[in-house]
């Protein structure tokens, strides 16, 4: 190995960092492929009538993934050139945990505004992460064995350095809406914003929080009842962010949409299928912001119960995501509960 091959390896490995940090994290902020957003949180509520009083919800949610995708769907990877060794193979592999508890208080008012009820609602996350990153090459034969094991070497630090476990509060999201009730459907609008106060430090590799910005995001919530037991239900919102203070970067605006389809099995228990839909439309811009945009869709089954007083529901269901283009591919698991307060 020789000595300008030494010296030149921080340099040619910068763009190892490059890729890694296009693909990690969750749902969080577009900077960095992450989303603002709970990923497939709403369920059979969205199309549960919405009688006044206050509502308190604890959810649990679960992610893992262990595979990263680029703007074709695949593993990432690039070309690394190594003065002396020339152009490899790099590739990018992963696997993320994010463990999530999630209070949420909503109240329903007796407020009528242009025919609609006036509801507020309020989210706390608070977030477990744990990133494990690492890259790897195929290095031609022939190669010193010092030069082989100093480019390893090299290698497992730059995926350490973007690895680890953080906890603390994400981003809260905070929503005022209109809601119109009928006996068949329900349709409310209203605008939702997440202040960054999550726990965030740009020189972080795992963040609870998304960073110095604020998203704002139009809101609609349509559903669809019949009297033979099936309901159809969408959330749907759309972010629009303001520039991260700490990186220059301004992310991408995205919609995201919660679906559900559901059949009560009986006036107790449901059944049914949910997913999601996450599409970031324009890019990042400033700072490093690569001109990657994030996708991912979901699908899974729901089961829920309600209890014959309405008082309090309970629901579980899991979603596998696919379609995933610059983000990390998993599954996203949610158990929750929902309780009348008055």
């Amino acid at each position: 190995m020789s000595i300008d091959l030494l010296r030149a390896r921080p340099s040619a490995l910068a763009a190892a960092f490059v890729t890694l940090y296009a693909v990690a994290g969750t749902a969080s902020a577009t900077e960095n492929s992450q989303v603002r957003a709970l990923l497939g949180a709403p369920s059979y509520e969205i199309s549960t009538p919405q009688f006044p009083g206050v509502y308190l919800q604890t959810w649990y949610q679960h992610y893992e993934a262990d595979k990263l995708r680029d703007a074709d769907g695949n593993t990432p990877s690039r070309a690394l050139t190594i003065p002396g060794v020339g152009a490899l193979p790099l590739t990018v592999n992963g696997s993320i945990k994010a463990d999530v508890f999630v209070p949420r208080i909503t109240w329903v008012t007796d407020k009528i505004v242009m025919d609609g009820r006036l509801g507020f609602s309020a989210a706390f996350p608070l977030v477990k992460q744990t990133n494990d990153f690492t890259l790897s090459t195929v290095l031609p034969a022939g190669l010193p064995s010092t030069a082989v094991a100093q480019i390893n070497q090299q290698l497992s630090a730059a995926g350490a350095a973007l690895s680890g476990t953080r906890s603390g509060m994400a981003d809260p999201e905070l929503a005022a809406y209109i809601d119109w009730q009928q006996d068949e459907s329900r349709v409310a609008v209203g605008v939702a914003f997440n202040p960054p106060m999550g726990s965030y430090d740009a020189s972080r590799p795992v963040n609870p929080g998304a960073g110095k910005y604020w998203t704002f995001k139009p809101l609609l919530v349509a559903s669809r009842v019949w009297e033979n037991g099936f309901a159809v239900g969408l959330r749907a919102t759309y972010s629009i962010n303001t520039r991260n203070d700490d990186t220059g970067v301004r992310s991408g605006q995205y919609l995201h949409a919660d679906w559900s389809g559901t059949y009560n099995v009986n006036d107790q228990w449901k059944v049914g299928v949910q997913g999601y839909v996450l599409k970031q439309f324009t890019a990042d811009r400033g700072g490093d912001a690569g001109a990657n945009k994030v996708q991912a869709l979901s699908a899974g089954p729901l089961i829920a119960y309600l209890a014959e007083s309405g008082e309090w529901g309970v629901d579980f269901k899991v979603m596998k995501e696919f379609s995933v283009r610059n983000r990390p591919e998993g599954t996203i698991t949610w158990l929750r509960l929902n309780y009348r307060l008055n």
